[in-house]
C-alpha cells in the first residue's frame, strides 16, 4: 500500500535526523556535548517530550548519563536503575527493543522514578545499545507530543538512533582512552625526568680515582638509586640502593631516600653512623609494605681505604687489577625503614691501583632468561673474571653480559651499577 504524504514526510525527517546525528558524531568529541545533542535530535524528529540515555556502569547497573526534555528538569545524571528493574532493565537484560503504548499498564514499568521526580510517563520507546556482543546501555524516548502513543515506525527509528548513539559512545570512549594514555605517558615522562634529576648528573673524576655508573629502570620509572658525594678534598661517600617494588611508588620513595641521604652526609661522618641516622629518618615515613636496601661507604683516598656498611643489599665484587673477582662478604643489617634501631657492622678494605669495586642492584643477579634461569652471582663473577682498563669497561662488560643472558626476555627488575677504582 503506498505511503501517504504525511508518512513520507515523517520518514524523510527521520532520515534527515540520522544524517544529522552522523554529522554530530564526526564533529563533536566530548560526551558532555555529543550525547545531549543526539537526544535532542531524536526528540525533535520523533516529536517526543523527553529522551534519556543510560549506560552500564562498573557494577553492571544502568546509570543515567544524559536526559533532555521535560524529564531533564527532574532527573540529574548519576541516577541508578537497579539491575533488571523497569523497562530499561528488561531491555538491557533481554537485548530487545520495546514499544510501550501505555507505561502504567505494563507491569515491568518502574513507577518509583515518576513518583520521585513528579514526571508522568505515558508512552515509551526503549532500545538496547550494543557494540558487537557487548550491551552498553539503553536509549529511551518518552511521550509523543502529537499523539497518544508511539508506533512501530517510531520504534524502528529509535533503533536506528540507538545504533548511532552506540557508535558515538564507542568513539567517545576510544578518544577518552587515547587521552588517558597520553596523560599517563606525559605524567610518566615527567616522573622520569624528576627521578633522573635526583641521580648524579656527573660523577667525580680525579687523576687517582675514577667512577662509572649505569641505570636502567625495568619500567619507565623505578626504585633503584646511586650517588657519589665529595665531602672533603680526599674523602668521598657513595651509595647504591633499591626500593622494594617498581613504578611510580618506588620512584617516590627513592627520591625521598636519596634526599635524606644527602642531608646526612658531612665530612668525617662514619658510614655506620650515617646508616643509623638515615634509617632513623626513614622509619615511619616509608610507604606501608615498602623498604629500602642500601650499600654505602666512604673512600679515604690517601690510604686507599674503603669503609663499607650494608643494609640488606647485594654484596659487592672486588675485581683485582691482575684479574679475577671475589665477592666481598659483608655482615649486614636489615633493610632501611623497618626497624628503628640497626646493628652496625662495618667492613674495611684496601684497594690497589687497578682494582675495581663493583656495586649493583638485584636486577643484575635476578636477570632471567626466557627459561626463567637467573644470571645469579656465579654468572656475574664469571663476567668479572678478567682484567679491565677502566670503570666504564667493567660497566660495559656487565651490561652486555646481562643482555646476552636475558636474550629475548624483558627485564624483570630495575638494574643499577656503580663501579670505582684507583688509578
Amino acid at each position: 500500500m503506498p505511503l501517504d504524504t504525511a508518512s513520507l514526510e515523517h520518514q524523510l525527517q527521520l532520515y534527515k535526523g540520522l544524517v544529522e546525528v552522523s554529522a554530530l558524531i564526526n564533529g563533536i568529541t566530548e560526551s558532555a556535548a555529543l550525547l545531549p545533542a543526539i537526544l535532542d535530535v531524536a526528540r525533535r524528529v520523533l516529536h517526543a517530550e523527553a529522551a534519556s540515555l543510560l549506560l552500564v556502569n562498573r557494577d553492571q547497573e544502568l546509570e543515567l548519563v544524559a536526559a533532555r526534555g521535560g524529564i531533564s528538569d527532574t532527573l540529574a545524571p548519576g541516577i541508578i536503575v537497579p539491575k533488571g528493574k523497569g523497562l530499561a532493565g528488561w531491555v538491557l537484560e533481554h537485548g530487545e527493543p520495546l514499544l510501550v503504548p501505555d507505561a502504567y499498564e505494563d507491569p515491568r514499568f518502574f513507577q518509583d522514578v515518576d513518583k520521585k521526580s513528579g514526571y508522568r510517563t505515558r508512552s515509551m520507546v526503549c532500545v538496547p545499545l550494543r557494540r558487537g556482543e557487548n550491551k552498553i546501555g539503553v536509549l529511551q524516548v518518552m511521550n509523543p507530543l502529537d499523539r497518544k502513543a508511539f508506533n512501530e515506525a517510531d520504534l524502528e527509528a529509535t533503533v536506528a538512533y540507538g545504533n548511532l548513539a552506540a557508535t558515538a559512545i564507542d568513539k567517545l570512549r576510544a578518544i577518552e582512552r587515547r587521552q588517558e594514555q597520553e596523560r599517563t605517558r606525559q605524567e610518566i615522562g615527567f616522573a622520569r625526568e624528576i627521578q633522573n634529576s635526583f641521580l648524579p648528573q656527573r660523577l667525580p673524576e680525579r687523576p687517582d680515582l675514577t667512577f662509572a655508573a649505569a641505570y636502567r629502570p625495568a619500567y619507565n620509572v623505578g626504585g633503584d638509586f646511586y650517588d657519589v658525594v665529595e665531602s672533603a678534598p680526599d674523602e668521598f661517600y657513595f651509595v647504591i640502593g633499591d626500593v622494594s617494588g617498581k613504578g611510580v611508588p618506588a620512584a617516590l620513595l627513592m627520591a625521598q631516600a636519596l634526599s635524606t641521604w644527602r642531608l646526612i652526609i658531612r665530612p668525617g661522618i662514619s658510614p655506620d653512623d650515617a646508616l643509623a641516622r638515615w634509617n632513623s629518618m626513614l622509619c615511619g615515613h616509608t610507604i606501608r609494605g615498602m623498604f629500602i636496601t642500601a650499600l654505602l661507604g666512604r673512600i679515604v683516598i690517601p690510604e686507599r681505604r674503603i669503609e663499607l656498611v650494608n643494609a640488606g643489599h647485594c654484596a659487592p665484587f672486588l675485581v683485582a687489577g691482575t684479574g679475577g673477582a671475589e665477592e666481598v662478604v659483608l655482615k649486614g643489617a636489615p633493610p632501611l625503614g623497618i626497624l628503628p634501631e640497626l646493628t652496625r657492622h662495618r667492613h674495611d678494605l684496601t684497594m690497589a691501583p687497578g682494582d675495581w669495586l663493583v656495586l649493583y642492584t638485584d636486577g643484575l643477579v635476578e636477570s632471567f632468561d626466557p627459561d626463567d634461569v637467573p644470571l645469579d652471582r656465579s654468572g656475574v663473577r664469571a663476567l668479572l673474571n678478567d682484567r679491565f682498563a677502566g670503570a666504564t669497561n667493567v660497566i660495559d662488560r656487565l651490561n652486555l653480559g646481562e643482555r646476552r643472558h636475558r636474550r629475548t626476555a624483558e627485564p624483570s627488575d630495575d638494574l643499577t651499577l656503580l663501579v670505582f677504582g684507583f688509578r
